[in-house]
């Protein structure tokens, strides 16, 4: 019984994300209520407020929820290699999702090109998220490291500001394709901009 009365919150609680996303996608993050949310799942508004305080909580559990469950659907697909053909498969694999899931592009959608990012709400969010370890930045740092022992890279590279600037170009890529200022397939862009860039880094 304590199982079943467990899968049932879990299922309420999924169900109030998904409503989540919905509303504030439709709405926007300041003008979507904890109402329109319930009601958008079919409950009350005290059961939302049962599994979250406020709205910062929700859009981190939905920033959560949903990366964590689309890093384990591709677990078996992210290359695990440490070279720079490993890392351009491995963003070549996460814009295939975008292209080719419509929730994932939704929720991608509503966090880099609709979210409104007021100082108050980053930092709300950005502590619930503290514990979080950003995977993509994890990935280029590990496969540069390894290239640069290997000395496949040039010498004075700044490996933390080259991080950046290969995850920036990714994000880039992405918030121009989801806010369709750009055409083609977002895979296809994200293989040739990151080969552009690789290349530059090479010896």
């Amino acid at each position: 019984m304590a199982r079943k009365c467990k899968e049932d919150a879990e299922k309420t609680r999924q169900a109030v994300i998904e409503s989540a996303l919905d509303v504030f996608s439709e709405k926007g993050y300041a003008k979507a209520t904890f109402d329109e949310i319930a009601a958008r799942a079919g409950f009350t508004k005290g059961a939302v407020y049962w599994y979250f305080r406020n709205k910062a909580d929700l859009v981190a559990a939905l920033i959560v929820e949903y990366m964590e469950r689309k890093r384990q659907e591709l677990a078996q697909n992210i290359p695990e290699g440490d070279t720079l053909e490993d890392l351009l498969d491995y963003f070549t694999v996460w814009a295939k999702v975008l292209r080719d899931d419509a929730r994932f592009s939704k929720f991608n959608r509503f966090v880099i090109c609709q979210m409104e990012w007021s100082e108050a709400v980053v930092s709300r969010v950005q502590k619930n998220l503290a514990t979080q370890t950003d995977w993509h930045l994890e990935k280029i740092n590990q496969v540069l490291v390894k290239c640069q022992e290997r000395g496949e890279l040039k010498k004075d590279l700044d490996l933390s500001m080259v991080s950046d600037i290969v995850r920036s170009t990714y994000m880039g890529i992405v918030f121009s394709s989801l806010n369709r200022f750009t055409g083609g397939n977002i895979d296809e862009k994200v293989r040739i901009g990151l080969s552009f860039l690789f290349e530059g880094l090479k010896k």
